[in-house]
């Protein structure tokens, strides 16, 4: 049985990345990040699946069929690298709401299933 990935958006602000070798605080960005379950066997980590800065400009994840010298995915990587690593700032509170709605998501999960399975038991009892 496949189970969907998990996702939920987590906004950012004054994002500073990391440009030649130091953390470049004179770029600050804005917007938000969808922050996916890592798979199988990875359920409770996450990586950043796409961003959307709040100009407007969508970022996807690269994948193979990507031109590795485009502005928009090295700015998509280094995005993602601070949002990912629990070292920084954004991305400990990134990890803290992935870890939150999870939880939520999984607790919602399970008293859906509660309630299905004890509507099944009246359907069975009348």
């Amino acid at each position: 049985m496949h189970v969907p990935a998990f996702s939920c958006e987590y906004s950012f602000d004054e994002l500073s990345i990391r440009l030649f070798d130091r953390w470049e605080t004179g770029l600050l960005l804005y917007g938000h990040a969808e922050l996916t379950s890592a798979g199988a066997g990875y359920e409770d980590e996450f990586y950043v699946s796409a961003v959307r800065l709040d100009g407007g400009a969508r970022l996807a994840r690269p994948n193979s069929s990507g031109s590795a010298d485009s502005f928009e995915l090295e700015l998509f990587r280094r995005i993602a690298a601070v949002i990912e690593d629990e070292r920084t700032q954004a991305g400990r509170y990134a990890a803290e709401l992935f870890a939150n709605e999870l939880e939520q998501s999984r607790e919602a999960d399970s008293d859906q299933t509660h309630r299905i399975e004890r509507e099944r038991d009246l359907i069975l009892l009348a």
